[in-house]
C-alpha cells in the first residue's frame, strides 16, 4: 500500500509548477483532498490544453471547477477508503491501472467533478461507472 505522500509524489507532482516531489517547499496536505493543496499543472499541449501528467489519459484533464484552467481537483484515497458513490456522487468513468483505481466523480447538484485516485481499488467498488480501459485508446 502507498501513502499519501507517495501518492502525492506519483500522481501529482510530475508536471507541477511547484516542484517535482513533495520536499518542493510548497507542499500543504488538503485535508477534504487528501492531496497536495498547492498542486498547480505546469504541462501545456498546443490545442489540448494543461494536463496532468500524472495521472492516465481519460483523467488528466481538468474541469471547469476552479476557474482557473490549470487547477484540477484529485482526491487521493489510502488504507482502503474511497468515496461514497450515491445519486449525489457518481462514479461516472473508472479505470483500474497498476494497482490504482482512477475515477471521475461527478456531483450533478453542484456541477463539480473530481478525480478519485484510490490505492488498491478495483473496478468492483463502482459498478455502475464505465470502463474506460475498453475505449482507451480513442482517448487523446
Amino acid at each position: 500500500m502507498k501513502t499519501i505522500i507517495e501518492m502525492v509524489e506519483e500522481f501529482q507532482c510530475p508536471g507541477c509548477v511547484c516542484g517535482s516531489d513533495t520536499k518542493c517547499g510548497f507542499y500543504k496536505n488538503d485535508k477534504d483532498l487528501n492531496a497536495c493543496s498547492s498542486h498547480v499543472l505546469k504541462t501545456f499541449i498546443l490545442g489540448i490544453g494543461y494536463i496532468a501528467i500524472g495521472l492516465p489519459r481519460g483523467f488528466c484533464r481538468p474541469g471547469p471547477n476552479e476557474g482557473i484552467k490549470n487547477k484540477m481537483a484529485i482526491r487521493l484515497w489510502d488504507d482502503g477508503k474511497y468515496p461514497a458513490w450515491d445519486k449525489l456522487n457518481i462514479a461516472v468513468w473508472a479505470m483500474e491501472e497498476e494497482g490504482t483505481l482512477f475515477v471521475r466523480t461527478y456531483s450533478p447538484r453542484i456541477n463539480y467533478s473530481v478525480v478519485d485516485v484510490i490505492d488498491g481499488g478495483t473496478l468492483d467498488m463502482c459498478p455502475n461507472a464505465i470502463n474506460v480501459a475498453e475505449f482507451i485508446d480513442e482517448i487523446d
